[in-house]
């Protein structure tokens, strides 16, 4: 236990300082019989607007022209509420999508790139992010899409036992040295789902 949180301890300090970033990489099929509604949460996608208010709320991380730029991508964003109080949210990106340190991600048209999940404080520990994951599977089947993919920092355990949760499976590694000139690899499972970190420009 004391050598994980070292490790942690360690990639973090190499994220902020050196602009190094570690991912683990997982990748799950989509599901035609995804459920309507998990538990005793109301899953819904939302629509820009609805999004666009949530901004308001400077606890939730939503920036409204982040808001916008990705609606104007094509990207969906799921919600769960609970009694009518919003309990989390994630985003996906069905083209290139803004990532971390100014990189982007590609992948090819097949996917469906789970990115930002956030489930408030008292909310978490219930298995939301998991479902929030799942329930939108039948629009992006209808999109033609086959699999969902997600990147999750190596040290964040939270969000790799979530992405386990969600059914995800493990797809092997990626990782950058930020700054102008991008440096990237990926490991050769990672590799083999053809995603691309790049600068835009």
């Amino acid at each position: 236990m004391l050598q994980l949180a070292a490790d942690q301890w360690v990639m973090r300090r190499l994220a902020r300082h050196a602009g190094l970033r570690v991912f683990r990489v997982f990748v799950r099929r989509l599901e035609a019989g995804a459920p309507g509604a998990i538990g005793a949460l109301d899953y819904r996608v939302m629509r820009a607007s609805d999004v666009l208010a949530l901004c308001a709320d400077p606890s939730l991380e939503l920036s409204a022209s982040k808001v916008r730029a990705a609606y104007g991508r094509g990207d969906l964003c799921v919600a769960a509420f609970e009694r009518g109080t919003l309990a989390g949210y994630c985003w996906f990106a069905l083209s290139a999508a803004p990532h971390m340190d100014d990189a982007w991600l590609d992948f090819p048209r097949e996917l469906v790139y789970t990115y930002k999940s956030f489930v408030r404080p008292a909310f978490r520990g219930r298995g939301i992010a998991a479902a929030l994951y799942r329930f939108a599977d039948p629009v992006f089947l209808a999109r033609g899409r086959n699999s969902a993919l997600i990147c999750v920092e190596s040290h964040n355990r939270a969000s790799v036992a979530a992405a386990r949760r969600g059914g995800f499976w493990a797809a092997g590694y990626a990782a950058y040295l930020g700054g102008a000139q991008l440096r990237t690899w990926c490991s050769p499972a990672a590799a083999g789902y053809g995603l691309r970190f790049y600068i835009p420009g």
